[in-house]
């Protein structure tokens, strides 16, 4: 080190000053975690679900569920309500009208809902409207059909047409194939009872006698002694308002007692489980069925519905899959209020969705035509559209023939 000179030594100290200020700043940075990314979390937004999870419209309801489901997970994957998360809230109402006021009640006091997606019964329906209205609560229907829903109240919607076009159908079809004295059995509810009056007076209005109306209790399982009234009034034709836990017993001991007519019967009883409890008597069955018209929007729910639970989808699986997502575009479009969304969905104009191209009106009611199925080799299979048109030169109505090119 003798060699050094005092300039160098100067040099040398001078960079080894520099290097200890260096590693002051880099140790602490070093040491020192790198600012995280805050998540935003979204607004969660609830709405409620009623559904006929267990009774004797289970075989509708569970699959009604399912499509909620569906037009659930879709909303979230598409973020169709920018910076919420929706939330449904499931409950069972068992298409009874106490069970669902009491589930409305905890939808609105507990669980806060924005809306109710529900119900599938007329009944439970017409029962939570009270409670809907009180509360200021947007309620929309994917089922239920009796005319009495119509005046339920400013904040009741349904997307299916009412039991007053229905009636009107079942008798035009009736007609048609020929009927002059005509049955009616119908279980004792709402949508028994008012979609019976309907189609009684119909038919009357078309010159049809109506010889027998004979009904039962929702809970019944044998219905041999209403079937004997009906089969000594002699009727050509029977008209069967029946839900599916019912239908296929009420076909299968109508068929035992000797009654060979033919049975047209309404909505509730386009189902398979009708098929599984009557076997050979629900063949020649026809039903009548708000309308589901072919479109891109209805192949695009089948397809995810068929991915998702490995199966068709059936009888107000495309209409409750729409509620769901009108409520969730209602939603979008406003505060998420329930009185802004109920304003919305009355000025909302035409919506296209899984099933059918509709728009709401001032009663918060939609139009639709109607298909027709009948049972042939133990499975519903479109209505045969020539043999129907057989009898269109009676001059009996356009009702009929606008559903039947839905068929």
């Amino acid at each position: 080190m003798e060699g050094v000179t005092m300039r160098q030594r100067g040099i040398v100290q001078i960079i080894a000053i520099f290097a200890i200020i260096a590693m002051l700043v880099i140790l602490p940075a070093c040491g020192k975690e790198q600012p995280k990314v805050k998540k935003v979390e979204k607004q969660e937004v609830k709405i409620g679900f009623l559904g006929a999870m267990t009774g004797g419209a289970a075989s509708i309801g569970i699959p009604t569920t399912e499509a909620a489901r569906l037009a659930e997970e879709q909303i979230n994957q598409r973020n169709l309500i920018p910076g919420k998360k929706l939330k449904v809230v499931y409950e069972d109402d068992q298409c009874d009208a106490k069970s669902s006021s009491s589930a409305v009640q905890k939808l609105i006091t507990q669980d806060k809902v924005v809306a109710i997606a529900g119900s599938l019964c007329s009944g439970a329906t017409l029962a939570d409207a009270p409670i809907s209205e009180q509360n200021k609560m947007l309620q929309l229907s994917y089922g239920s059909t009796n005319p009495s829903v119509k005046n339920a109240g400013d904040y009741i919607f349904r997307n299916v047409p009412s039991d007053a076009n229905q009636g009107v159908e079942g008798a035009n079809l009736l007609k048609r194939l020929g009927a002059q004295k005509v049955a009616v059995t119908y279980i004792n509810n709402d949508w028994g009872a008012g979609l019976k009056e309907v189609f009684a007076d119909a038919a009357e209005g078309l010159g049809m006698d109506v010889v027998a109306e004979e009904t039962y209790e929702p809970s019944a399982t044998d219905f041999r002694a209403q079937l004997t009234k009906i089969k000594a009034a002699n009727p050509d034709m029977v008209y069967m308002l029946a839900y599916p836990a019912d239908a296929g017993l009420v076909l299968k001991q109508m068929r035992e007692l000797g009654i060979t007519v033919q049975v047209v019967g309404a909505d509730a009883t386009k189902d398979d489980a009708v098929l599984a409890t009557a076997g050979n008597a629900a063949d020649g069955l026809i039903v009548t069925l708000p309308g589901v018209p072919k479109s891109p929007e209805l192949t695009s729910f089948a397809d995810a519905y068929r991915a998702k639970y490995g199966k068709e989808y059936s009888a107000y699986t495309p209409e409750a899959y729409d509620v769901v997502m009108i409520l969730a575009k209602a939603c979008a479009a406003t505060d998420c209020t329930s009185t802004a969304m109920k304003d919305y969905l009355y000025r909302m104009g035409t919506y296209k969705g899984a099933s059918g191209t509709y728009e709401f009106d001032a009663d918060g009611e939609v139009s639709k035509t109607y298909d027709y199925f009948e049972v042939e080799g133990g499975k519903f299979v479109p209505y045969n559209a020539e043999e129907y048109a057989e009898g269109a030169d009676e001059g009996v109505g356009d009702e009929v023939a606008e559903g039947e090119e839905t068929a």
